[in-house]
């Protein structure tokens, strides 16, 4: 679970890996190019937040995941207002931590908007091209408060056999006296990072993947297993 893998790692470890994922080189690029992932181009949530974009997949991108031209021109054109259509219940104030068990099951269970543009994103593997990794990072552009990023490493950290159920397995991190004391104390992680824009799900995801993947490695690297 979430919360177990952070309770491994004390405040002021968590604190510097987020502190470390936003360094930038003498250059002026960020030492690592998944901290432009949220702010890229204005912000998946703030620009055309019904529909992705060009810029949506650049960013996705700086998270070492690569779309596919065939399903760029099908996100972009053929599905676009499929897409549009299930994005917009998706309220962007909404937070994965505020929901309740009713507005979890009619936006992100099985059936749902937010299901229905992952069946979209992840159609026709053998020529399409977008595992389960690449799909959530699309996901969590549009939608960073309320859908998790899953990738390899994170997976590892969490104990997760595959993204099946694990948007479940987040939102109930967040549910009761502990969960709320969980997201409280994201809370002052992110305050203490100096990175208030991040949604708690990114922390979450941007201290175990420092943890994991060893902060030291530069080079953003993870696996889009189907």
């Amino acid at each position: 679970m979430p919360i177990d893998a952070m309770e491994r790692l004390s405040d002021e470890v968590a604190v510097g890996h987020i502190q470390k994922y936003f360094e930038v080189q003498s250059n002026g690029r960020p030492l690592y190019t998944g901290s432009r992932f949220e702010n890229f181009a204005g912000g998946g949530d703030f620009v055309e937040p019904n529909r992705i974009t060009a810029a949506d997949l650049i960013a996705v991108s700086m998270l070492s995941v690569h779309v596919p031209g065939q399903a760029a021109l099908g996100i972009m054109e053929e599905l676009d207002g499929r897409i549009e259509a299930l994005l917009t219940p998706l309220a962007v104030e909404l937070r994965l931590e505020n929901l309740t068990a009713e507005q979890f099951s009619e936006l992100l269970d099985y059936g749902s908007p937010a299901d229905g543009i992952w069946q979209l994103l992840r159609q026709k593997k053998a020529t399409w091209g977008i595992g389960q990794t690449t799909a959530s990072k699309i996901l969590a552009r549009k939608r960073p408060h309320l859908v998790p990023i899953y990738d390899s490493v994170v997976k590892d950290q969490v104990g997760l056999r595959d993204s099946g159920g694990q948007w479940v397995r987040w939102w109930e991190a967040f549910q009761g006296d502990k969960g709320r004391q969980f997201a409280m104390r994201l809370e002052s992680i992110r305050e203490a990072s100096g990175q208030s824009h991040l949604s708690l799900l990114r922390v979450i995801d941007i201290v175990l993947w420092m943890d994991g993947h060893g902060a030291a490695k530069v080079r953003e690297t993870v696996d889009d297993g189907d």
